[in-house]
């Protein structure tokens, strides 16, 4: 009898449980549908990301980093359905922006071209900011730029390859030299 009233409890504990959390964690279900992620947007969102943080001699770029893929996860799972908006209106006013000044899509236009796009998204929004408009357009693109900061930052190839790591640092060490040139260090 005892098995037959814990499983009766499950029964009911469960589905309780399942519905409780999109309740009381509405972020876990932000309705954001997969589609927007496309093969051919991520590609775009991993140019912008290279054009944001390009590849050097030294150091990979948002490209190594498959920063698109990041911001799949990221956009979809912790960004408000009001914040989504505002990604995806910036995301179509860069595919809009490549057409109408260039007449090709971003991923295929030259690196000056990519970069002359962002700094007129750049522009708007300081503009947005000292004017203090509340359009949601010009926020896009400080969206955009700390999305690819801290993708990068915080992958494999931007944290062992870009900044200094140590896997397993020695200890807490007050005073480090630095000489000047030296990549910032990555936390763990």
């Amino acid at each position: 009898m005892k098995r037959r009233r814990f499983l009766s409890s499950v029964a009911i504990i469960i589905p309780a449980a399942i519905v409780s959390t999109e309740v009381l964690f509405p972020s876990c279900n932000t309705g954001v549908e997969e589609n927007y992620f496309s093969e051919e947007n991520i590609k775009l969102i991993d140019e912008i990301g290279e054009s944001i943080i390009p590849a050097t001699a030294t150091s990979p770029g948002a490209k190594a980093a498959q920063i698109g893929e990041f911001m799949k996860v990221y956009v979809t799972d912790c960004y408000t359905p009001k914040e989504q908006a505002i990604f995806w209106e910036g995301i179509n006013k860069v595919k809009q922006l490549s057409k109408n000044k260039y007449g090709d899509t971003f991923t295929k236009l030259a690196v000056s071209q990519k970069q002359e796009i962002l700094s007129s998204l750049e522009n708007e929004s300081k503009n947005a900011n000292n004017t203090n408009t509340n359009n949601s357009a010009p926020q896009f693109y400080p969206m955009i730029k700390g999305l690819v900061g801290f993708g990068f930052f915080s992958s494999q190839p931007g944290a062992t390859k870009a900044l200094r790591y140590i896997q397993t640092p020695d200890g807490y060490q007050a005073n480090v030299p630095y000489k000047k040139g030296d990549k910032a260090w990555a936390t763990t």
